[in-house]
C-alpha cells in the first residue's frame, strides 16, 4: 500500500521552510494576485520562482492555488500571465473555474490541474464529468464520510484529496455567499470575512430561543483526522491536505510534525509486528506531538464529517474564535490560585510557566464572561479519585474575576512555539536529501566525483575535475576517506547530506583540498540542474488566445457577430417561476407566466403538484439537490420516473447523470459561470439555459453578455440569495439533541427559524429533501432595474423564485414582475411596488455594487 502525500499549506517563506523541515511531501500556495486566500502573502513571480526551485531540489511537490472564480473581462488578459506562470514549472495548479482550467489546458496541455473543492466535488459522477477538462486530482468536498471517500475512490480513476486538518467551513466550499450578501466581499474570490464566525441571534416560530450554547450556531469546530488516517490511507486516498495559509509557521511545523509521524507509524505496522517506530519509539503520538494542534490554533478539534453526520459534535455554539486546549473546569478560587478539575482524556495536558490560561463562563446574554493570565506556577494532584492542577498567576492577575464552574483553556505557549520555531530557523533542523558519493581516478587523468541522491538513484551525475597526480608517499585507506570526507561532506548550504562516500583511488593519490571542493560544487551543480529537469510544457499565451477566439465563435449568437440580434421584442419572454411550497402552486392560476419548477422540503412528493401545474397549463420542472452524494441517486431516479418537462440542475453529479436522459436542461447559479469558457462547456453538457454566478455585478455580467449567446442565459429577476448551503443542521442542533435523522424528529418541519444577525437583519432558515440546510437572506433581491439592458442583449429567460410567501402575496408579487417583463408596466412603477410586497424592505444584493474590496496586506506586487 502507497503512503499518501501528506500536503502542507503555504503562505508565507517561512512557512514553506517549516513544512519541508517538519516533513511535507507537497506544498500549496498562491499565485500572485489570485488566490483563495486574499490576506495572504501575495508572492512576487521571482518567490514563485525560487520557492518551486527550493521545494523541488528537497523532493518536495509545489502547487499553486488559483481557485476562484475568473471573470469575463480577466480571462481575456490572463493568457499572457498565466504563460509566464507556467514556465515556473509548478508540479500542479489548484482550481475552481472551469473557464480557467480550459485556458490553461490550452496554453500548455501537458500543464496538470487539480480541481478545488470549491469545484464542491462530491459525487464520483462529479469527479469523472471534470476529468474530461483534463484535471489529474480531485479535492474532494469536506462533508463527505470516510465511508463515502471510499464508493468515490471505487468509482474513479482520478487521483482524490482529502483535507485533513484545520478550519472547517459551515458551508459546502464554492457555494457560500455568506461574506458577500452580508459584507460585500465573495469568498469565491479569496476574500471571505468569516461570517458565518460572528454570533446570531434565534427566533422560533416569532420567539427568540435564548441557548448559551447556540450563541456562535454556525462557527464549526476545527478538523482533525489522526483517527480516520488509516482508513484514508487504505482507501487509497492520495493526498491529505492540511488547511491553515493565514495560520503561523509554527503552527505548520506542529500539524506537519504530527502527521508525519502518523504515517510513519501507520507504515511501520504493515511490516513490523510489534508497531514500533524505526528509531524503536513507542508507535504512538505524544503528548508533545498532540498538544501543539490545539495550543497554538483550534477551536476545539473533531473528526468533522469523516465519520457521518454529526450535528451536536460538529459545532460547540458557544465560542468562535480559538481557545485552544481544554484544561478542565474551576472547582476552586482563593487567594492565591485557581484549582481546576481536569479533563479526562488518554493524553494528560502539559501545563509550562507562561503559558497562556483562559478562563470562560458561557452564557446566552450579554457576551460570554472571560478573563486570562499567564501561568506562574502548576501543581498536579489528585482529591477524592478526580486529577486536578492548581494554577497559580503573577500578583498582577485579579483571581476575583474567576467563579466557580468557568472552563479554563491553554491557548498560548512561548515555550513551545519557541521550540517550534526552531525548525525553521535553526540550520540543524533543514531538511536535506542524503546522498552517496563516488571518488574514483587514476594517477594522470581527470579525478571523477559521482553523486546521487537516495530519493532517485537514477538521477547520479558524473563530473571531472583536476589531473589525479602522485603523492610523494601512499596514503594509508583510512586517511585517504578522511581526507575526501572532510572536503566533500561540506554541503550545510546546499539541499544535501552526504550519507556514503565510496573510495577509488591509488594509494599514493594527491588530494588538494581546493581540487575536491571545486568537484563537490560542481558535482551539486549538476545534481540540482538534473533534479530541477522537469517536463518541457512549453506554454503559448497565443495558443490561449485562440482558445478564447474559438469558445467565441462556437456560439450561434454572440453580440456583434453576423446574424446576431440584440432584441427579443419580437419573441415572448419565457417566464419561470420556482416554487418551495405546493400550495404556491394555486396562486399563479391565470397568470402571464410559462413554466413552474418545483423545489420542495424534505418528504414533499411531486408527482400531485406535477400533474396540478400541466392542468394549470404551464410546463413543470424539478430542481435537483443543491448537492449530490455517494448513494443519493434516489432523487435523480424521481426526476427520470416523473419526466417533467424540464430540469434545474444545480450541481455537476446531477448534470452527470441527467444529460442523456432527454429531459431539458437548465443549469443554476450553484455552477458558477462566470465567464464564457465556463458558459460554453457547460452548455456543451447539454444545458440549454445557464444561470450565471451570484458572483457577478451588473458590469461583469454584461461582460459576460458581450462575449456570450444571450438567448442561452436565465436570469433571476426575483429571489432570495442563499448565504450558504451545508451539511450541518442548525435545526437539529438548536432545538434537539439528535446527531442526525431521524433522531432530530424532522424538527425542521415543525418550527420557523429565523436568524438575526448583527446588522439587525433577519434571513430564514430552510431544509431540503436530504435534511441539508439553506440560510435565505431575509430581504430579497430584485434585478428589475437591469431588465431594459437584458433585453437588448437578447436575455430572453427570467427567473421568480419563492421562498415561504402565502398565497394571497404569491400572487400580487408574481403579477408585478410578469406585467414589467412583458412590458405592461414601467420599471420604476414595478420598483416600488414590489418593494411594498416585501416584509423586510426589497435589495438589489451585489449586482450594483461597483467597489471591490482591496487588502491593505503589505508585500503585494
Amino acid at each position: 500500500m502507497n503512503n499518501p502525500e501528506l500536503l502542507l499549506p503555504v503562505g508565507t517563506r517561512d512557512m514553506l521552510e517549516s513544512a519541508i523541515n517538519n516533513g511535507a511531501d507537497a506544498v500549496y500556495y498562491g499565485v500572485p494576485h489570485w488566490n483563495a486566500r486574499g490576506r495572504t502573502e501575495d508572492f512576487s513571480f521571482e518567490d514563485v520562482e525560487e520557492m518551486i526551485r527550493y521545494a523541488r531540489l528537497r523532493g518536495v511537490k509545489t502547487y499553486l492555488a488559483m481557485n476562484i472564480l475568473i471573470f469575463e473581462r480577466e480571462i481575456q488578459e490572463l493568457p499572457e500571465f498565466l504563460e509566464r506562470l507556467i514556465a515556473l514549472k509548478p508540479d500542479a495548479f489548484i482550481i475552481q473555474d472551469i473557464g480557467l482550467a480550459r485556458l490553461i489546458k490550452a496554453i500548455s496541455p501537458e500543464q496538470e490541474i487539480h480541481a478545488s473543492t470549491q469545484m464542491t466535488l462530491a459525487s464520483s459522477e462529479a469527479v469523472n464529468l471534470v476529468k474530461d477538462i483534463g484535471f489529474s486530482r480531485a479535492v474532494l468536498a469536506r462533508e463527505l464520510s470516510a465511508k463515502q471517500i471510499a464508493q468515490i475512490k471505487s468509482l474513479t480513476d482520478l487521483e482524490l484529496e482529502v483535507f485533513i486538518h484545520g478550519a472547517l467551513c459551515v458551508s459546502y466550499s464554492g457555494q457560500c455567499l455568506t461574506s458577500e450578501n452580508f459584507g460585500g466581499r465573495s469568498a469565491n474570490r479569496g476574500q471571505c470575512a468569516q461570517s458565518c464566525r460572528l454570533p446570531y441571534r434565534i427566533f422560533v416560530d416569532g420567539k427568540e430561543w435564548k441557548d448559551p450554547k447556540a450563541r456562535y450556531l454556525f462557527s464549526t469546530r476545527d478538523l482533525c483526522a489522526l483517527p480516520k488516517l488509516e482508513e484514508l490511507k487504505e482507501i487509497g486516498v492520495e493526498s491529505l491536505k492540511v488547511e491553515g495559509r493565514l495560520k503561523s509557521p509554527e503552527y505548520v511545523a506542529a500539524v506537519s510534525h504530527a502527521y508525519r509521524k502518523a504515517l510513519e507509524i501507520l507504515s511501520e505496522k504493515g511490516y513490523k509486528a510489534n508497531a514500533e517506530c524505526a528509531n524503536g519509539n513507542a508507535a504512538e503520538l505524544t503528548a508533545q506531538d498532540l498538544e501543539p494542534l490545539e495550543v497554538l490554533f483550534s477551536r476545539g478539534l473533531n473528526t468533522g464529517w469523516l465519520d457521518g453526520v454529526n450535528h451536536q459534535e460538529l459545532v460547540d455554539g458557544s465560542f468562535s474564535n480559538h481557545h485552544g486546549e481544554f484544561i478542565g473546569t474551576v472547582v476552586q478560587v482563593d487567594r492565591n490560585g485557581v484549582i481546576v478539575e481536569l479533563e479526562d482524556k488518554p493524553v494528560p495536558c502539559t501545563l509550562l510557566p507562561g503559558d497562556g490560561i483562559l478562563f470562560e463562563e458561557y452564557r446566552a446574554e450579554p457576551e460570554p464572561r472571560q478573563t486570562g493570565s499567564r501561568l506562574y506556577k502548576a501543581t498536579f494532584a489528585s482529591r477524592a479519585g478526580k486529577s486536578q492542577v492548581r494554577l497559580e498567576f503573577g500578583r498582577e492577575f485579579n483571581l476575583r474575576k474567576v467563579s466557580y464552574g468557568m472552563k479554563a483553556y491553554r491557548n498560548d505557549s512561548p515555550a513551545l512555539e519557541k521550540e517550534l520555531h526552531k525548525t525553521f530557523t535553526d540550520k540543524s533542523f533543514a531538511k536535506h536529501i542524503p546522498v552517496c558519493m563516488t571518488l574514483e581516478g587514476k594517477i594522470g587523468e581527470p579525478l571523477k566525483l559521482t553523486i546521487s541522491a537516495s530519493d532517485n538513484e537514477t538521477r547520479a551525475v558524473t563530473v571531472e575535475g583536476a589531473i589525479l597526480e602522485a603523492a610523494r608517499n601512499e596514503v594509508a585507506p583510512d586517511a585517504l576517506q578522511a581526507i575526501a570526507k572532510k572536503e566533500l561532506s561540506g554541503l550545510s548550504a546546499t539541499a544535501y547530506v552526504l550519507d556514503k562516500l565510496e573510495i577509488k583511488l591509488p594509494a599514493n593519490a594527491f588530494l588538494p583540498g581546493k581540487v575536491l571542493r571545486t568537484l563537490r560544487q560542481e558535482a551539486v551543480q549538476a545534481l540540482d540542474e538534473k533534479r530541477l529537469q522537469w517536463k518541457e510544457l512549453a506554454p503559448s499565451a497565443d495558443n490561449g488566445r485562440a482558445f478564447l477566439h474559438s469558445v467565441a465563435r462556437s456560439t450561434s449568437m454572440v453580440a456583434g457577430t453576423p446574424g446576431s440580434t440584440t432584441s427579443t421584442s419580437k419573441n415572448r419572454r419565457t417566464i419561470t417561476v420556482l416554487v418551495r411550497r405546493p400550495e404556491q402552486i394555486d396562486a399563479l392560476q391565470g397568470l402571464d407566466i410559462d413554466k413552474v419548477v418545483m423545489d420542495f422540503d424534505w418528504g414533499v412528493k411531486y408527482d400531485e403538484p406535477l400533474e396540478h401545474i400541466h392542468k394549470l397549463g404551464f410546463e413543470a420542472g424539478i430542481a435537483t439537490l443543491r448537492i449530490h452524494k455517494p448513494s443519493e441517486n434516489h432523487y435523480i431516479k424521481q426526476i427520470l420516473t416523473l419526466m417533467p418537462e424540464f430540469a434545474l440542475v444545480r450541481n455537476l453529479g446531477s448534470l452527470a447523470l441527467l444529460k442523456d436522459s432527454g429531459i431539458p436542461m437548465v443549469g443554476d447559479y450553484s455552477l458558477n459561470a462566470t465567464n464564457s469558457a465556463s458558459y460554453d462547456w457547460l452548455l456543451a453538457q447539454g444545458l440549454e439555459k445557464l444561470h450565471p454566478s451570484w458572483d457577478l455585478n451588473s458590469t461583469q455580467l454584461f461582460d459576460l453578455l458581450k462575449n456570450i449567446d444571450g438567448s442561452k442565459l436565465e436570469l433571476a429577476l426575483h429571489q432570495y440569495m442563499p448565504a450558504f448551503h451545508s451539511e450541518y443542521c442548525a435545526f437539529a442542533r438548536a432545538l434537539t439533541t439528535g446527531r442526525r435523522f431521524p433522531e432530530c424528529k424532522k424538527i425542521c418541519t415543525q418550527h420557523k427559524v429565523e436568524i438575526l444577525d448583527h446588522k439587525g437583519e433577519r434571513h430564514f432558515l430552510q431544509s431540503d429533501a436530504e435534511c441539508r440546510n439553506t440560510l435565505f437572506v431575509g430581504k430579497p433581491q430584485s434585478a428589475l432595474k437591469l431588465l431594459p439592458r437584458l433585453i437588448a442583449q437578447n436575455v430572453s429567460s427570467y427567473r421568480l423564485e419563492l421562498l415561504d410567501e402565502e398565497p394571497e402575496s404569491v400572487r400580487r408579487k408574481i403579477d408585478i414582475y410578469t406585467q414589467a417583463i412583458r412590458g405592461k408596466l414601467d420599471i420604476d412603477t414595478a420598483i416600488s411596488k414590489a418593494g411594498v410586497e416585501e416584509k423586510y424592505g426589497l435589495s438589489e444584493g451585489q449586482l450594483f455594487n461597483q467597489s471591490v474590496w482591496q487588502d491593505r496586506k503589505k508585500g503585494c506586487v
